[in-house]
């Protein structure tokens, strides 16, 4: 499983999550802060020592791979029997302006979906992607989310019959 961590992308310090945020983990800094706060994406930058707001959570790509992924947004949809959907838009250290888009889930306060594909209803990846929108101002898809997601399914619909 990915472990998670805050790291300072000035100056590469990594200190413990209880002394960046309530939190003992990234399950439970998502379970407890981000999601009650409405996906306050402030949240998800932090100040460092060295002065500079530049801490953000960070992971491994893969287990064996050495690149590594700071997160830049997460937002998720309102947690149903346990379950919570979410988008993270991320970027890897060695290719920072470019995002990449991870989707994600948990179950409760447990880290185990956060490694795990995610499956979604299309009116639920519609909700996601809105919700995304309202929590940081900027669409995944060019032209808006549900414009394009509609779009995609209109054609796509008439190409397969």
């Amino acid at each position: 499983m990915a472990r998670y961590w805050w790291q300072c992308l000035s100056c590469g310090e990594r200190p413990s999550w209880p002394a960046v945020c309530r939190s003992r983990s990234v399950a439970a800094f998502i379970w407890d802060e981000l999601a009650p706060s409405g996906w306050d994406q402030r949240l998800l930058l932090r100040k460092c020592q060295c002065n500079r707001r530049s801490l953000r959570i960070t992971y491994r790509f893969r287990g064996s791979d050495p690149e590594r992924l700071s997160v830049k947004h997460i937002v998720g949809l309102t947690p149903h029997d346990g379950y919570l959907p979410m988008l993270w838009e991320t970027f890897r250290h060695s290719a920072p302006s470019r995002r990449w888009v991870d989707f994600k889930y948990q179950r409760g306060r447990s880290p185990w979906g956060l490694t795990k594909r995610l499956v979604l209803e299309r009116r639920e990846l519609a909700r996601l992607l809105r919700a995304y929108e309202r929590a940081t101002g900027a669409a995944v898809a060019p032209g808006g989310a549900k414009r394009t997601i509609t779009g995609f399914w209109r054609r796509s619909a008439k190409t397969s019959l």
